[in-house]
C-alpha cells in the first residue's frame, strides 16, 4: 500500500518556507526602519525660527506706514533684533523716524507715534543743524535743547528747551550728504518756540546739547 506521508509534508514544508521567507522580509524592513530612525535620531533639528514683521519695499524717511507696506516672514530666532515686531498692527499709522531698507526686520524705535499725538499747542518743526555729524547720533525721542550761535556777535543762547526729536528725513534720493545748510532734523515744541528757532535759523548757526 503506497505511503501518503510525504504528499502531506510537501504543503507543510511549502508552508514553512514561506512563511520563512515572509520572516526574512520582515526582518528586512524592521532592519531598515531601525536605521532610519537612527539617523533621523541623530540629524540635528534646525534652528529655532520666529515670524517676524519686515518692510516689503525700501520705505523713506517719515512715510506713515500703511498694512500694504508690511510683510511678514520666519527667520532664526538668533537673528533677530530685540524687540523685533511680530503684530504688524503695531507699526500701521505710524511715521517712520528714518529710512527702512527692502526686508528690514522692523521695531518698535524704527517708528515715532501719529501726528495726531502732539500734544496741543504744540507743532512739529524744523531744524537745520550746521554739524550734520550730530544727526547721525540723533534718535526718535532724545530730548535736546537747541542752542542758536553768532558768530558775530560772540554769543550762544538756547532758543528751544526740551525739543523733543520726532524723526530724521530721508535725504532726496539725487543728493549724497547735507547741503551746505545744514542736516534736517524734526522736533517737537510748541508754537511760539517753534518761531523762535526759525528766527534764529536765519542769523545764526543752530546746534544741539542732550538733556
Amino acid at each position: 500500500m503506497p505511503s501518503v506521508a510525504p504528499t502531506r509534508r510537501r504543503p507543510l514544508r511549502a508552508l514553512a518556507r514561506a512563511a520563512s521567507w515572509h520572516r526574512r522580509k520582515l526582518a528586512v524592513l524592521a532592519a531598515v526602519a531601525a536605521v532610519l530612525s537612527g539617523v533621523s535620531a541623530a540629524a540635528p533639528e534646525g534652528p529655532a525660527t520666529i515670524t517676524v514683521v519686515k518692510a516689503r519695499s525700501r520705505l523713506p524717511g517719515g512715510t506713515v506706514v500703511s498694512a500694504s507696506d508690511l510683510v511678514l516672514d520666519r527667520v532664526a530666532a538668533s537673528d533677530v533684533p530685540e524687540g523685533v515686531l511680530t503684530d504688524p498692527l503695531a507699526l500701521v499709522g505710524r511715521t517712520l523716524a528714518a529710512p527702512v531698507a527692502e526686508n528690514q526686520m522692523m521695531t518698535p524705535l524704527i517708528a515715532t507715534a501719529t501726528r495726531t499725538s502732539v500734544s496741543q499747542g504744540h507743532v512739529i518743526a524744523p531744524l537745520r543743524l550746521a554739524d550734520s555729524a550730530l544727526v547721525t547720533l540723533l534718535r526718535p525721542g532724545d530730548v535736546v535743547d537747541v542752542i542758536a550761535a553768532d558768530a558775530q556777535a560772540e554769543q550762544a543762547a538756547v532758543v528751544a528747551a526740551g525739543a523733543r526729536v520726532v524723526t530724521i528725513p530721508e535725504l532726496p534720493d539725487e543728493r549724497v550728504g547735507p547741503g551746505p545748510e545744514g542736516a534736517l532734523v524734526l522736533i517737537d515744541v510748541d508754537a511760539q518756540t517753534a518761531s523762535v528757532v526759525a528766527h534764529a535759523a536765519a542769523s545764526a548757526t543752530l546746534s544741539i546739547i542732550w538733556r
